[in-house]
């Protein structure tokens, strides 16, 4: 089902089924909503849903304008936000018992502090499974899908509404992401088998055939889940393998070997925070000296922040908190590559390393000695060359950086990706020294065997043009 896709189930309405006030009300937050007037939306629409706490449609257009308006709050609003909903969800929960309406109402109030609140949205998945309204929970659940995708527990919820609604297929396939996520869930295991034999069920091949195999729609779903089973088998035996190395390791509290075995483990697991403990504590036991260890705890540092990355672009963040997110990967990047260069300064991969690292981290002058050293490394010369030219570029020493690139592009045989780019810089510096017709051969080189590469097409075409 999509993110904003329509169940109406039970004790759940339509707009069709309003009268009077309600139905006009309805209407203009609908026309509201067509012209983006999120304020408007936001008042109208709560007290109609106090009326009709089922009328899935009106709670849905709500929601998209609180998560309109959301987008544009302030950092404090935010952190106020945080501050309200929990006693405004604790209220909603006290308020249900007495009038649903009240209390949905409640929950909607906290929403619109935060939509994609755990808290609300769960209390409110919660609330409506338990008074007949499915369509409603599947709403709530999925919203919170959007803003954490790993929530196993909001997952299970969903799933459950989702059997609510006779949706088997869809509550099968979210028990399998919950599987994907967590493999030794034992509960998703069964939910998944559950859900498969009901899908069955609907389609009559439960009832031809004893066999749970047969009963399943085809061979991969029933592939599936006995694939599930081994998962659950296999991670298994890495708790239990967890156990005995935890339990070894206290009798050995020194031992290298120990700590990195857990350390591999848990991040087989998918346990990524105590992988990255376990890799910072064997690299400390080794005094910082051991390049493997070193290695694996800046690869489960950058593997956090691309997930935190991930997190927020389908919570649907700001650009700013993406950009922060980057940011502070980078500056991983240029810690560890300098800590390395300091222990390894006759490296010229790590050399390498640290002054592409400075250049995307904006030093360029710092850069400079860095690459050059690099430069007698002859698997990342021409690398070295093409961000050499870049740092003098970005300074605008524009004939060093010319120089640079045209260096890298004639000692590179083949017309691949790093001699595009030295060619493609030239052409722009060329462009910037006032160099047009220069410029425009360099340009020409890469047009006549990939007129695909950036906007190389664009540059040339437009260049011919102006000469007619």
């Amino acid at each position: 089902m999509s993110f904003w896709g329509i169940v109406y189930m039970m004790a759940e309405i339509t707009s069709a089924q309003l009268t009077g006030s309600h139905l006009d009300t309805f209407r203009k937050a609908k026309d509201a909503m067509a012209r983006q007037n999120h304020d408007y939306v936001v008042m109208l629409m709560p007290p109609v849903l106090e009326a009709h706490p089922g009328l899935l449609e009106g709670r849905k257009i709500l929601r998209a304008s609180q998560i309109a308006k959301a987008k544009s709050a302030s950092k404090m609003d935010k952190n106020m936000a945080a501050v309200r909903i929990a006693p405004a969800v604790m209220q909603a929960k006290s308020a249900v018992g007495k009038s649903l309406g009240t209390g949905l109402a409640k929950l909607e109030e906290a929403l619109t502090l935060d939509p994609f609140s755990p808290q609300a949205n769960s209390a409110l998945g919660e609330i409506a499974l338990e008074n007949d309204l499915p369509g409603t929970a599947v709403f709530a659940f999925e919203t919170l899908r959007v803003a954490k995708p790993q929530d196993t527990q909001n997952l299970h919820g969903l799933a459950k509404a989702l059997i609510a609604c006779k949706q088997m297929a869809k509550a099968r396939d979210v028990y399998q992401a919950i599987m994907d996520i967590a493999p030794t869930d034992g509960a998703a295991l069964k939910g998944m088998k559950d859900a498969s034999a009901l899908v069955a069920t609907q389609s009559g091949g439960w009832e031809k055939s004893e066999d749970f195999r047969d009963s399943l729609k085809n061979k991969d779903e029933s592939a599936a889940i006995e694939s599930a089973s081994k998962v659950v088998k296999s991670a298994d035996a890495i708790a239990e393998q967890l156990a005995r190395l935890h339990a070894q390791f206290e009798q050995e509290p020194q031992n290298v070997t120990l700590a990195r075995q857990i350390a591999e483990l848990c991040e087989t697991q998918g346990s990524l925070d105590h992988a990255l403990q376990w890799f910072q504590f064997a690299h400390e036991m080794t005094q910082k000296t051991d390049p493997v260890l070193e290695k694996s705890v800046f690869r489960l540092q950058c593997a956090q922040l691309d997930l935190e990355y991930d997190q927020a672009k389908a919570a649907g963040s700001d650009d700013s908190v993406c950009e922060q997110i980057l940011a502070r990967k980078k500056s991983v990047i240029l810690e560890g590559a300098r800590e390395r260069v300091k222990r390894y300064p006759n490296d010229l991969q790590y050399r390498f390393d640290l002054g592409e690292a400075l250049i995307d981290n904006g030093f360029y002058k710092e850069a400079v000695p860095e690459l050059q050293q690099a430069l007698r490394q002859p698997s990342v010369r021409h690398k070295s060359l093409n961000l050499l030219g870049l740092s003098y570029q970005r300074r605008k020493m524009l004939d060093l950086a010319a120089k640079q690139y045209a260096l890298a592009a004639s000692e590179i045989v083949a017309m691949d990706i790093v001699k595009k780019d030295a060619i493609y810089s030239l052409g722009v510096i060329l462009e910037e020294m006032g160099k047009k017709a220069e410029a425009l051969d360099e340009f020409k080189k890469i047009y006549e065997v990939d007129s695909q590469f950036r906007d190389i097409a664009e540059r040339v075409e437009a260049a011919y043009q102006q000469t007619e």
